[in-house]
């Protein structure tokens, strides 16, 4: 089972909009990797001038790195 670069970006999408919200209801700032996150989800995914195995692998690198933030965020984050 291979997933598509479409398939990576909207997951990428759903989670970066959930860490963000949960960023906004904890009262945290938002760091470098939010902001990495969101350059990333400006190339589309079906340009040919990255290849698709590459923006898979950023996309879920990206998800990996939020979703263990979110879970972790009060102690990975400065007060």
């Amino acid at each position: 089972m291979s997933v598509s670069p479409e398939t990576s970006y909207m997951a990428l999408l759903v989670v970066q909009a959930a860490h963000l919200l949960h960023h906004r209801l904890v009262r945290r700032q938002i760091s470098f990797v939010e902001g990495s996150a969101a350059v990333v989800l400006c190339i589309p995914p079906t340009t040919e001038i990255v290849p698709a195995w590459l923006l898979v692998a950023t996309h879920l690198v990206f998800c990996a790195i939020q979703v263990a933030g979110s879970l972790w965020i009060r102690r990975l984050s400065p007060s």
